[in-house]
């Protein structure tokens, strides 16, 4: 069986799974976290109006503490390392001590 690519795809040259590990490893520097944290990178459509049609929402879960939740308002393949510094800069502001 072989995979046809989709020329359609606007992300043809980018490894989505490969820049949701780096989106990762990214938070996991910028935040005090403990081995156990789970963080999870997925995309969604945003609904409102006047953001992009794509959203990067990132969780980090903990058994210590309430699920946080980071946003950014591009696809992943759009998300750099400067996006999720600023996104961990937001988090922390509200981090417990």
């Amino acid at each position: 069986m072989s995979s046809l690519a989709n020329p359609f795809n606007q992300y043809r040259n980018v490894d989505l799974p490969e820049r949701a590990a780096a989106i990762k490893f990214w938070t996991r520097q910028n935040l005090p976290l403990t081995e156990e944290a789970i963080v999870s990178v997925s995309e969604f459509s945003c609904a409102k109006p006047t953001c992009p049609n794509r959203q990067t929402v990132i969780l980090v879960m903990s058994e210590d503490a309430p699920t946080k939740k980071m946003s950014i308002h591009k696809s992943i393949a759009d998300v750099c390392e400067a996006d999720v510094f600023d996104a961990c800069l937001d988090l922390l502001r509200d981090w417990p001590s």
